[in-house]
């Protein structure tokens, strides 16, 4: 498939947060598009935290959005002001919510929470491990408590809807190869 042809743009909104446009494009038969609505996000970061002791260390916290309390591993966008990396905020992240560092982090791989409507990606990492060092350092408007669970605990989570948010699920798809773990229900 060929790249659609922008031939202009107008924005929105432009806040701190996101950026949100109309973009009218020229679609490689000649149709044009009038009106396309994209969502321009910085890119995200996750990152899924393994215990010395191979447990996976969760994070519960409510999201406005759904109007409900989830059940997630540490993440959030990275920061220009502070972020050289996606990794680096990863690990910010991680040491932020929960109070948890890793020397051991590798990626996990890269994709897209929503293509259709969001300019973003999603970098996501595993981090082996990791220790309790020091106290959660939260965002001024962030409440989060801290879960440890066994692998085959997450994944039971998972296929019982209580972790339920797509790029948390995708993410941890992602690293159950690292633990020679099949994504398929055991019954």
């Amino acid at each position: 498939m060929s790249k659609w042809k922008v031939l202009d743009t107008k924005e929105v909104l432009n806040t701190p947060f996101c950026r949100f446009r109309i973009d009218r494009c020229e679609l490689p038969d000649g149709r044009i598009m009038p009106k396309y609505y994209v969502l321009d996000f910085t890119d995200w970061v996750n990152i899924v935290p393994v215990t010395e002791n191979g447990e996976i260390v969760l994070i519960r916290q409510y999201r406005h959005g759904s109007g409900k309390s989830t059940l997630e591993i540490p993440g959030g966008a990275l920061d220009a002001r502070c972020d050289s990396s996606p990794q680096i905020a990863a690990v910010r992240e991680l040491e932020e919510e929960t109070g948890y560092t890793s020397d051991q982090v590798e990626s996990l791989g890269v994709h897209y929470p929503n293509p259709a409507l969001q300019s973003n990606q999603l970098h996501t990492f595993i981090a082996y491990q990791c220790k309790e060092t020091m106290k959660q350092n939260l965002d001024p408007f962030e409440d989060i408590s801290v879960e440890l669970m066994s692998v085959e605990d997450v994944i039971q989570k998972v296929y019982s809807g209580e972790i339920n948010h797509s790029l948390i699920v995708a993410s941890l798809f992602l690293a159950l190869r690292k633990f020679n773990l099949s994504p398929l229900p055991t019954k």
